[in-house]
């Protein structure tokens, strides 16, 4: 995970060293959706594999049936085997690769993880935010010569949240332990400093702003924070998050159903698929989830849920969209392929219907000679 963690915190950093160049206002939540953005777009060929895939099986289901079907009582070896061959020769018909629908999300879960731990402590991976954390931090050591005591009453909140113990004494740990405090506890901090000690981190401090507030909101803060500080628009954020998470399921799961060949009974009724039945219950519980994490954690978190949401929308349908053409023109080839084989067969048929009057022209012209001869003798 570490090398993934370094990996994407390369890129975020990058990603923000360019929108620094361009405006220092607002930077970190323009990185995060631009961040967003591009690591949607390197998953982009996971996800055209596992699309393809799981439109492919459904679409094969009814010939794998009649597979499973004709060797449904057959168990002896050599039976298992032509069952094996059969559903190899349908797959590569296809071109369909039945593991290319689960190995996807295997890679996709710690890649996931990795975004997680990276958008959890921007600081760390982000040069320029680190460099204002660890001049605050440094100004702090050097002027509040009693922060270990006033940071005190933060330690046990922060440090259960990222699971670290941190020596505050130290310039590396507070810089790191300063990164996690919200608009709160820096006004409760600095109300305990001398004037003087506040006028020295004043500009610094204005900096690190700058790079965090996005759209009137400091992206470290959670929105349970700042409803409780009695700004109530902040509701709005876990509102959004789950609400873009549902739309998402819900155009996920139409392009999934538009492909599914239904289940039918012996009567003829459609059975009622368990499959659906989980993927309506997970379209509530998600988005359900996803608001209540996006209420409890920093608001960057819920910045990055809601634009990977609106950017998947858009990429599921450019994927839908090449799935689609590749679909069309595999279904063109098996029509020509089935034309040709229908010729052929057509051909053989012909030379078979020519063949017979001449054997039975032949038959009797040899029945003809045969009685002539017994009338001559």
């Amino acid at each position: 995970m570490g090398i993934i963690n370094d990996f994407f915190g390369a890129m975020l950093n990058m990603i923000f060293e360019g929108v620094v160049a361009i405006s220092p206002t607002a930077s970190l939540g323009i990185t995060i959706v631009l961040f967003t953005l591009v690591t949607r777009l390197l998953l982009t060929p996971l996800q055209l594999s596992s699309q393809r895939t799981s439109r492919g099986m459904s679409k094969i289901q009814p010939e794998m049936q009649r597979i499973q079907n004709k060797y449904k009582n057959k168990k002896d070896q050599e039976s298992q085997l032509q069952q094996s061959a059969e559903m190899k020769s349908l797959y590569k018909k296809y071109k369909i690769n039945p593991l290319a629908g689960c190995l996807p999300l295997l890679i996709q879960m710690p890649l996931i993880f990795a975004l997680f731990n990276v958008l959890r402590e921007p600081a760390i991976y982000i040069t320029k935010l680190q460099e204002q954390y660890t001049k605050i931090a440094n100004d702090i050591i050097v002027n509040v010569s009693d922060a270990p005591q006033l940071l005190e009453g933060f330690k046990k909140a922060i440090t259960t949240s990222t699971r670290h113990d941190y020596n505050l004494s130290k310039i590396d740990d507070l810089w790191k332990f300063l990164s996690h405090l919200n608009s709160g506890q820096w006004k409760e901090f600095l109300s305990k400093m001398s004037v003087e000690a506040q006028a020295i981190l004043a500009p610094t401090l204005k900096t690190k702003e700058q790079f965090e507030m996005f759209l009137g909101v400091n992206l470290v803060d959670t929105p349970a924070l700042l409803i409780k500080g009695g700004v109530w628009l902040a509701i709005l954020v876990p509102i959004i998050a789950g609400a873009s998470t549902y739309i998402f399921s819900k155009i996920t799961m139409a392009s999934s159903a538009a492909m599914q060949q239904p289940a039918v009974n012996a009567d003829g009724t459609v059975k009622a698929s368990s499959t659906e039945s989980m993927m309506k219950t997970m379209n509530i519980m998600m988005p359900v989830m996803t608001a209540i994490f996006s209420y409890t954690m920093p608001i960057g978190l819920a910045v990055y849920w809601i634009a990977g949401n609106i950017i998947m929308m858009g990429q599921q349908w450019f994927v839908n969209k090449i799935v689609m053409k590749q679909e069309a023109k595999l279904d063109e080839q098996h029509r020509k392929e089935r034309e040709e084989e229908a010729k052929e067969k057509k051909m053989v048929k012909k030379k078979v219907i020519k063949k017979v009057p001449v054997q039975k022209k032949t038959t009797v012209e040899n029945e003809n000679v045969n009685i002539q001869n017994e009338n001559n003798k």
